[in-house]
């Protein structure tokens, strides 16, 4: 599953290698489906493949030919233009474009261009909910079964199924997957435990989030502590035991 499928307009030969390797190296988040020298060019292809994201090289020939692109149906395609000078930046602006870098592409800025464009993604979606007579209440729900973590790096992908718990880290959420790896994401604990599925998930304490259905056995000596495959034994803190064990029909 890829969340950005993009469309590169670029004739330099190393930026292409550069996000061709991007690509590559955040295969579940971004992948490059179609690229060409020139928009002229493109317009032949884009119409079948339907990129979500179009990169544009900025340059003069380029601006001139874009207009050619907006008779074409994008299925809501964002821009992102890439240029030698932030005079073009100017330009990617008047077309609405969610990005303007420069190059040398800086990978690190370009994830953030990514999160961005991810955001006007939820936007829009959010928006066409609210057109079909959607209410709160049911767009507050998780649509899908993951969530995503982003970084300046990267773009993290992860199954509500995956989470063993979360654990709040002063300001920082840390999630423990069930195959050993660690992730740190910059919100807090509460901001997850707003979107995660209440039917799997639990805040036990202030700084825990539990997967119920990772739960191998809850320990009952000196309070309620829940036990994890991975040897982890977190505590439910005592106002909460009785509201847990309520939660999970024990008698």
């Amino acid at each position: 599953m890829t969340l950005i499928n993009a469309y590169l307009i670029e004739e330099n030969l190393k930026t292409i290698h550069s996000f061709e390797t991007f690509g590559t190296e955040n295969s579940m988040t971004f992948s490059i489906i179609g690229k060409a020298k020139s928009v002229k060019e493109a317009v032949k292809e884009i119409p079948f493949l339907k990129p979500n994201l179009i990169i544009v090289s900025a340059s003069k020939e380029n601006i001139n030919d874009f207009e050619i692109l907006s008779n074409i149906d994008f299925l809501e395609a964002k821009f992102i233009f890439i240029g030698t000078n932030e005079k073009e930046a100017y330009q990617a602006l008047k077309y609405n474009a969610v990005d303007f870098l420069l190059k040398p592409i800086n990978f690190e800025e370009f994830g953030t261009s990514l999160k961005k464009v991810m955001h006007h993604f939820e936007r829009d979606l959010a928006y066409l909910q609210v057109l079909n007579g959607c209410n709160s209440e049911w767009l507050s729900q998780p649509a899908k079964d993951f969530f995503i973590v982003s970084s300046v790096d990267k773009i993290e992908i992860i199954n509500f199924t995956d989470v063993l718990y979360c654990k709040a880290d002063g300001k920082y959420t840390e999630f423990f997957l069930q195959n050993g790896d660690k992730i740190v994401s910059s919100k807090n604990i509460g901001e997850y435990q707003n979107i995660f599925p209440s039917a799997s998930f639990f805040r036990i304490h202030n700084s825990s989030l539990v997967n119920v259905h990772k739960i191998l056995r809850i320990n009952k000596k000196d309070g309620l502590y829940c036990e994890f495959k991975n040897g982890v034994d977190l505590p439910v803190a005592k106002r909460k035991e009785k509201e847990f064990l309520k939660y999970l029909r024990v008698n």
